[in-house]
């Protein structure tokens, strides 16, 4: 059953190019500016993630990005940040990681939860990041929502890591 009318949230056309060699500030800068841009749209549809409980409502986010966004990898040689507008008017084509944790951050912002991203390195050669999701900060503690992953409130094995404050 679905709560509100997707339909209704319209896009502004805006898919934010990040660079081909992408560096952590790179794809930080880009999420961070997608995330601000995605602030009104969040404000249109956070009552239905608002729960007295913080942390049940950084779950409502993580199930409704699953069954929102099938997972799929973006290209090495066309990597996005979008908006999050654009991101559910082109939910059927999917989203990675990136796509996740705008919407994911941009949620917990317009909801007052404390959040960070974070992203690692799964790599023991590099400590380039590969991955990316939102660590919500509740009662003090780190709550994970990486909705590439399964389960709600795990974390993935990594060799390094960098937070980055978003509020």
């Amino acid at each position: 059953m679905q709560l509100f009318n997707l339909g209704e949230i319209k896009a502004q056309n805006r898919n934010l190019l990040i660079t081909r060699y992408q560096t952590t500030a790179d794809i930080a800068g880009a999420i961070i500016h997608a995330i601000k841009e995605s602030e009104p749209t969040a404000q249109k549809i956070k009552q239905y993630f608002k729960n007295a409980d913080k942390k049940t409502s950084a779950k409502m986010i993580f199930i409704f990005c699953k069954n929102l966004l099938p997972y799929k990898k973006e290209s090495a040689d066309h990597q996005t940040a979008r908006t999050m507008s654009r991101i559910i008017q082109d939910a059927k084509k999917g989203g990675d990681c990136k796509h996740f944790a705008t919407l994911t951050a941009t949620l917990c912002k317009v909801l007052g939860i404390k959040c960070k991203l974070r992203m690692i390195s799964q790599s023991y050669y590099t400590k380039q990041p590969n991955h990316i999701y939102t660590v919500a900060i509740i009662d003090g503690k780190e709550v994970i929502i990486d909705c590439v992953l399964k389960n709600f409130d795990t974390e993935a094995r990594y060799n390094s890591k960098t937070d980055i404050k978003i509020n």
